[in-house]
């Protein structure tokens, strides 16, 4: 597997990111798109550690930012954080914290 997006943020500082439009938002999870066959996989495969971040979420810890794309048929993809977007649902979290490229 490539680097993931997290991994190229690492190098900025919070005004760079902010230069480059790399701002943090707050994304209603209603919006982003993750089909159910995709959580299955990665609930089967990962089970663990997506339970360990929706306990996390629940705790009020702060969470690394997911990546989001704009998706053409409206709301998101992602791009990196797939295990927390399902663990965030999971805890019934609302909004997660994103930056959104593209």
């Amino acid at each position: 597997m490539g680097k993931s997006y997290r991994h190229s943020y690492k190098s900025y500082d919070n005004d760079e990111r902010e230069e480059r439009g790399h701002i943090p938002v707050f994304i209603n999870l209603d919006e982003v798109f993750i089909t159910e066959s995709t959580v299955q996989k990665l609930l089967d495969r990962d089970g663990g550690q997506i339970e360990q971040m929706r306990r996390d979420f629940e705790d009020g810890r702060e969470m690394v930012r997911c990546v989001l794309r704009h998706r053409a048929g409206g709301g998101y993809n992602i791009e990196d954080g797939r295990h927390r977007v399902i663990a965030a649902k999971l805890a019934g979290i609302c909004f997660i914290e994103a930056i959104v490229v593209g």
